[in-house]
């Protein structure tokens, strides 16, 4: 400690030579040439021996510090190494400048400068990377930073140390707001735009929608309140050329800096750096970008589906084709297991088709299954808006009947298949549109369809008043019902007792069924009269089909001449007696992608 008095007081000595006068400086000047004299005179005696060296070296520098005191005397508390002012005011200064976001005060006060030295970073021109971008990173940065004092200050002679909780804003979490926040982004560009308008081809996004998405996704961060972080540091000081002094350690720099920019040492070297961390951070988030697809749906109101793409129909004409008809559709069919396998004994001589675009995957296919000659039609749906009914007239009641392919062609639907028939009974519960129009729920089960397109199931009994139902139509987001049945499989599990009031459970008749396997995933089946095939089946043996296609749920419609696949306007299957019946109602899947959006 004595030497760091020492040597605080030698460079003391250079302050206090400025201060004195002339007569005393040429003094000096006389006694270093004395003191340089009087060495060499030593050395002389010293070699002849005459006197002892060391003896007379010491007399000289005592004689000379003595001279050097009284030169100096009226300036001696300048040379006397005392540490003068408080230290806490130092990191106060530091600290007030830093939480009211004037960095290039903070760097001033951290380096001993004056106020204002380093001027506004903002019109720096050092920084290559400038931009909007930066100037909004360090807005934020300067928001976020505040302090608290954690325990009392302790001074060490030449030293002291203020225990502090820096809060600063943390950059790395505003950056991967940004990231989270680009998708939302992305996602709103993409739904509000057509395809043709968003994407360059089929698997990235035009310029304007990236450089648009991450304006507005940094700004929505970088314009909100800080996500701050905070550091327990001791902010460390030294009495230097007499005051105390802040000591720029590489943590309080890193503070400074966001805990990004590492050891920025001036406010122009923290804009440069920030700059460089932004351009850096955009090309990491935009390397990193996720290909979003657009999203379609059909709105409620609508009384049809948009008009498919004809250049979206296919025929398949070798089963193990299947891998190629399906490709594009991946982001449709997921982790579902297509039913269709190409591997099962096909209708001979029977076409195959298929129709795909971004909303909807669907194939249609006949089979010979169980005895039984099928037709089906598997179908994914990006949306459950693509799951219709059709009524004829779109009115509840109308009554006029119309051809299921007629129906079909009138609601844009790639496949379509017969419904309940509602106007042929006056049985049942029947919902349209969220209303309960009839309920007469005492005998049959009811299929009900909910805005996320699953299957709901209520047994014969149990909804027999119409503010029952209606009750939970509006609890379960109900947008319609079919009314037949019976159920078939409800939740995996096949119905035991299928004895029921209509249908002709137990003879072997045309029947129609449709079955949901997954989340947009559905099947629709009939069964008919054709030569040479063992003819129709049981209600039993249309729901071990089913079971063994996969449906988790399932639910019978109206059979016999009423029952048929339609693919896109024109019967599929065959229908009893060959002649399309009239009747009231289609169930049917619709494309979602409008015809500008192609």
């Amino acid at each position: 400690m004595l030497f760091e008095i020492v040597k605080e007081t030698y460079l003391r000595m250079y302050d206090a030579l400025a201060l004195l006068p002339d007569s005393r400086i040429n003094f000096l000047y006389i006694l270093t040439i004395f003191v340089l004299f009087s060495i060499l005179t030593i050395i002389m005696l010293a070699v002849k021996k005459k006197i002892r060296f060391f003896t007379g070296i010491f007399s000289i520098l005592l004689t000379a510090v003595i001279i050097l005191i009284c030169i100096f005397y009226p300036y001696v508390d300048m040379l006397y190494a005392h540490p003068g002012g408080n230290p806490a005011d130092e990191v106060a200064s530091f600290l007030s400048a830093l939480s009211d976001g004037r960095i290039s005060d903070a760097y001033d006060v951290l380096y001993g400068l004056e106020p204002g030295i380093q001027g506004d970073i903002r019109t720096s021109l050092t920084n290559l990377y400038e931009d909007q971008n930066a100037v909004m990173y360090l807005d934020y940065l300067k928001a976020g930073y505040g302090f608290e004092y954690t325990g009392e200050m302790k001074v060490n002679d030449l030293t002291a140390s203020v225990p502090v909780r820096i809060r600063y804003s943390d950059l790395s979490a505003a950056s991967a707001g940004i990231d989270e926040m680009l998708d939302v982004k992305l996602d709103e560009i993409v739904q509000s735009h057509t395809m043709r308008e968003v994407y360059r081809d089929g698997s990235s996004y035009q310029d304007w929608v990236v450089e648009e998405a991450y304006r507005t996704a940094y700004e929505d961060v970088l314009s909100s309140d800080p996500v701050t972080a905070t550091a327990d540091i001791s902010i460390d000081l030294r009495f230097e050329n007499g005051r105390w002094n802040i000591t720029p350690t590489d943590e309080l720099l890193n503070i400074l800096g966001g805990g990004v920019c590492a050891n920025p040492s001036s406010a122009d070297i923290l804009y440069d750096k920030l700059g460089l961390y932004t351009n850096n951070t955009k090309s990491s988030i935009l390397a990193d970008l996720v290909y979003i697809p657009k999203l379609y749906s059909i709105p409620e109101t609508a009384v049809c589906g948009y008009m498919p793409d004809d250049a979206g129909f296919h025929e398949l004409t070798d089963p193990f084709m299947i891998a190629e008809a399906t490709a594009g559709s991946e982001h449709l069919i997921g982790d579902e297991s297509l039913v269709f396998d190409p591997n099962v004994t096909f209708a001979t001589g029977q076409k195959i088709y298929y129709y795909a675009d971004d909303s909807i995957f669907a194939i249609v296919w006949k089979e010979f299954c169980n005895d039984c000659y099928c037709n089906f039609a598997e179908v994914f749906i990006a949306d459950p808006s693509q799951l219709r009914r059709k009524i004829a007239g779109d009115t509840y009641g109308y009554g006029v009947q119309m051809y299921a392919s007629q129906l079909a062609s009138q609601a844009n639907a790639v496949v379509a298949m017969n419904g309940d028939f509602y106007k042929f009974r006056s049985i049942g519960l029947t919902v349209y549109d969220r209303i309960v129009w009839r309920c007469e729920g005492t005998y049959l089960d009811t299929c009900f369809f909910d805005t996320r397109g699953n299957m709901i199931f209520s047994y014969a009994g149990e909804l027999t008043s119409k503010e029952q139902a209606q009750q939970f139509v509006d609890d379960n987001d109900i947008l319609f019902s079919l009314s037949f049945g019976p159920v078939l499989i409800d939740n995996g599990v096949p119905k035991e007792n299928l004895n029921y009031r209509i249908g002709e459970t137990m003879q072997r008749y045309s029947r129609s069924a449709i079955g949901q396997i997954g989340e947009g995933h559905y099947l629709m089946m009939t069964i008919g009269h054709v030569y040479p095939y063992r003819e129709c089946c049981t209600l039993k043996g249309a729901q071990d089909i089913m079971m063994l296609k996969g449906c988790i749920n399932a639910y019978t419609l109206d059979g016999g001449q009423t029952a048929e696949v339609i693919w896109k306007d024109k019967p599929y299957s065959y229908v009893d007696w060959g002649v399309e019946r009239t009747v009231s109602d289609i169930i049917y899947f619709a494309t979602a992608v409008p015809e500008d959006d192609r």
